[in-house]
């Protein structure tokens, strides 16, 4: 047999000589494989560390990736989708199992082999503990082991977080030369579960230059399709789709699925027939799923997708660049000592209020600049990314002169960003050019060079070469949004005349622009007319990205414009008539607690804790602004309106608030509504889930005991002996854990009948947590209002 397998080794690379993997996805029809899961389940094997399985039982690995490919998939996944080294404790050593999987998968003969790399198990900073430089190293220790195991490509699936995406992208692009196709996991609504959506999906993976995109797990072919509609909108690579066999559901001891191959496959094709050139299964399809799909959809017609859509976005919102988009300038410190303060102390809380300020009054991107002497420009700029996307969703503009902080900034930046800036200095695009290349941002390039700035055609002419030299280094010009420069018409009256001219001849000839719009006003009284005015002329011109104080008053001053279009001579007329004139300032919210736990604000929700509560109001403040804040943010959370950084942060800022007061006001267990001791249940070690619940339930009052993962009945009871709570709460996301699930609930229920035990998790139903005598929550939010009705809180 052995032998067998060998001729079918030589036979396969002779085959696949013929065309490599990323020639094919362009040239033919791609069919992945079913879910190696079910066909594992069915042979008997428990798949609670089936990497291993690669290494205990390798023909019968062997066997599966035979049968799909007999079944028709012309592209396997090795059978290492949790092979890395946070979940990996066993006897094995990471290099032996993924060594194994692919020489499992080689033996099997197909025409490609993908190796497979899952999600972590671990949540990313804001969302948990895990760093990008550490999941990098996960990612990257994975890639050195494939980089010399001939398999074909690498596939990057099942994943909820593009920073995640984007950790593992960058680890397998700098440490093997393989092509790189990849797919998130979205719900029907087009969101990740924690908040990524596909448009923003599809623009960050493209940007990073992975190979083709697809969609993974999450729903059926069904539901999947609105999601695939919307991933082709973005694309320009290769589509690909690799549904669940529909919803899965617990019936006499299994997990079962709604969809049977021939259902399966008259959803399928519905999706082929969109264009999708590479097809597939997951959870709970097998061999006959794929043989089906296979003849259904072979002579069918494919589609290389080329839409281009001219776009920035952070992992959760897209934002096209169409003209006027706003940009937030006030994330600068230059001319703000509180800023620089707030920089020098990384006080990021007050960066996030002027940040969430600025959105609030109509910004669509926000720069982002920590220039200023005597810090470390990279680290701070690196830290205020981190810290800022954690909670925000809008799109960034990095802002510095040192390529080194604007490489840092782009590698941790969660999204496509603008780079501010480029000029049409050798040096800078040299420096520039190729981070914004590997990255895929966009580049504002300023019409000046080394020898300073021009007149307007000399602008012109430096916009040109910039261009040209983009071209050289594989950058479109759809990439760059030029800068005219504006100057103070306190110095010349013709300079805002002159701006406005280039602004208006780059759109012309198809340019995105952009402008530092308060510099026109340098050295005149209510500059604030002057600067609104000035908008409203550039915008008429076809400005792209004015930046600008969001807050500022819109609409033109007469005065002003005559003084912008050269026709007030030193403007004269414009400073007879406001000099000593003081504009009324700009309305500023003042913070409020409910304010602070909605922007998720920590340290500013302390500072007016401080000044507002005191030992009679601070009952009323928890009831009457804490939680009616959370409450408002997991409203929004439900309705899609606020995602989960804005709930953890949220969550984070109550739980500062809170311990304030309990503190100063109140004794250590006063406002406790029960005790709760949350597990993740036997053979599952998935805690992601278990651990947004914990951070959600401990700032409604809760107690939270965590028992962590892999949790089994015995380690439960005793528990439960020990800390007497009134709630037990088990998660599972694995389908072959839930018998486990039942076996715990029943036991504590046999026990301890007063218990109240609540379920969930992403295979766990309603219906599920009937039948075993459990209450159910779909998510943490849900989970306290059920928690309140229980105990009548």
């Amino acid at each position: 047999m052995r032998a067998l397998f060998g001729l079918l080794e030589s036979m396969r690379f002779q085959k696949r000589g013929k065309m490599k993997f990323a020639e094919a996805l362009l040239n033919k029809r791609i069919y992945l494989d079913g879910a190696m899961g079910s066909a594992l389940i069915e042979k008997g094997f428990s798949t609670f560390n089936p990497e291993e399985l690669n290494i205990t039982v390798p023909d019968d690995i062997t066997a599966i990736h035979r049968n799909y490919v007999l079944s028709g998939s012309n592209a396997v996944y090795t059978n290492t989708l949790g092979a890395n080294s946070l979940k990996n404790k066993g006897k094995y050593t990471l290099e032996a199992i993924i060594g194994a999987a692919c020489d499992n998968a080689r033996r099997a003969n197909p025409e490609y082999i993908g190796y497979d790399c899952g999600p972590l198990g671990a949540l990313l900073y804001p969302y948990g503990e895990l760093t990008f430089e550490k999941a990098y190293e996960l990612f990257a220790e994975q890639a050195k082991i494939v980089a010399d195991k001939k398999v074909d490509f690498v596939v990057i699936e099942t994943i909820a977080d593009t920073l995640e995406l984007k950790a593992a992208i960058l680890a397998f692009k700098e440490n093997c030369d393989l092509p790189i196709i990849c797919s998130m996991t979205f719900d029907k609504g087009g969101r990740s579960f924690v908040g990524c959506s596909v448009g923003a999906y599809a623009q960050i993976a493209q940007g990073l230059g992975v190979d083709a995109i697809g969609i993974n797990c999450g729903s059926g072919p069904d539901i999947m399709r609105e999601n695939i509609k919307e991933l082709i909108k973005y694309a320009r690579l290769p589509v690909f789709a690799k549904p669940n066999a529909g919803i899965p559901s617990y019936k006499n001891g299994k997990t079962v699925y709604d969809m049977d191959a021939a259902h399966f496959t008259d959803e399928m094709d519905k999706i082929a027939r969109f264009g999708v050139s590479i097809l597939g299964g997951c959870c709970g399809t097998t061999y006959e799923y794929i043989d089906k799909i296979v003849k259904a959809t072979k002579d069918l017609s494919f589609t290389i997708f080329d839409n281009h859509v001219d776009a920035v976005c952070s992992g959760r919102r897209v934002v096209e660049l169409k003209t006027p988009v706003i940009v937030g300038e006030r994330l600068n410190p230059t001319g703000k000592p509180l800023l620089k303060q707030a920089i020098i102390e990384d006080n990021y809380d007050y960066m996030l209020n002027i940040a969430t300020e600025q959105l609030d009054a109509g910004a669509d991107i926000l720069d982002i600049n920590m220039g200023m002497s005597g810090i470390d420009e990279r680290e701070k700029l690196v830290n205020a990314v981190i810290k800022l996307q954690g909670v925000i969703d809008a799109p960034l503009q990095l802002d510095s002169a040192r390529a080194s902080a604007i490489d840092g900034a782009l590698r941790v930046v969660d999204g496509v960003p603008i780079i501010n800036s480029v000029n049409g200095e050798e040096k800078s695009m040299a420096a520039i050019f190729p981070l914004a290349k590997k990255y895929g941002a966009y580049i504002i390039a300023l019409c000046l060079d080394e020898n300073g700035i021009p007149d307007l055609e000399g602008r012109l002419e430096i916009a040109e070469r910039i261009a040209a030299r983009a071209r050289e280094y594989g950058i479109s010009e759809q990439k760059l949004i030029f800068d005219p420069l504006t100057l103070a018409i306190s110095v010349d009256k013709n300079n805002a005349i002159n701006t406005l001219e280039g602004v208006k001849r780059l759109y012309n000839k198809g340019y995105k622009t952009t402008l530092g719009l308060s510099n026109v006003s340098f050295g005149l009284p209510y500059r604030e007319a002057v600067n609104a005015t000035f908008y409203e002329m550039a915008v008429h011109e076809g400005l792209t990205l004015p930046i600008i104080n969001p807050s500022m008053k819109k609409g033109k001053n007469n005065l002003a414009e005559k003084a912008l279009r050269g026709e007030d001579a030193n403007c004269e007329r414009y400073i007879e008539a406001y000099s000593g004139y003081k504009p009324e300032p700009i309305e500023i919210s003042g913070l409020t607690i409910e304010g602070c736990v909605m922007r998720g604000l920590k340290k500013e929700g302390v500072d007016v804790a401080r000044a507002t509560i005191n030992k009679d109001n601070y009952i009323y403040i928890i009831n009457n602004n804490i939680i009616n804040a959370l409450n408002e943010l997991g409203v929004l959370y439900e309705n899609g309106k606020a995602f989960l950084p804005q709930l953890i942060a949220g969550a984070e800022s109550a739980k500062a608030i809170l311990s304030y007061i309990r503190e100063h006001f109140m004794g250590e267990a006063e406002d406790i509504k029960a005790v709760v001791l949350l597990a993740t249940v036997k053979g599952d070690v998935h805690d992601i889930g278990k651990n947004i619940v914990k951070a959600v339930l401990s700032n409604y009052g809760y107690k939270i005991h965590d028992l962590g993962k892999n949790v089994s009945t015995e380690d439960l009871l005793h528990a439960v002996e020990r800390y007497s709570p009134q709630v037990v709460g088990l998660s599972a996301l694995m389908t072959t854990t839930l018998d486990n699930m039942a076996e715990s609930a029943a036991t504590v229920r046999a026990l301890y009948p007063n218990i109240i035990i609540m379920v969930g998790g992403a295979v766990v139903s309603c219906d599920f947590a009937r039948r075993i005598g459990a209450h159910y929550s779909k998510d943490a939010q849900e989970c306290v209002r059920v928690l309140d009705a229980l105990l009548k809180i």
